[in-house]
């Protein structure tokens, strides 16, 4: 079971927690890569996204 994250839905300005994220690897342009988790806000239904770190390789 994942665990739990804390999201801000920036359109209704509410935080909110949940395990229901889906977590994607992207590379920025100087090629390092990051974690980022996505989520859908209970309040408004729009994707938000939580940067969770660089990738450790």
């Amino acid at each position: 079971m994942p665990e739990k994250l804390k999201f801000f839905d920036v359109k209704a300005k509410k935080p909110f927690e949940t395990d229901k994220y889906e977590v994607e690897i992207r590379q920025q342009k100087s090629g390092r890569k990051v974690r980022i988790a996505f989520a859908r806000s209970p309040y408004t239904g729009i994707r938000v996204a939580r940067i969770l770190g660089p990738v450790k390789e």
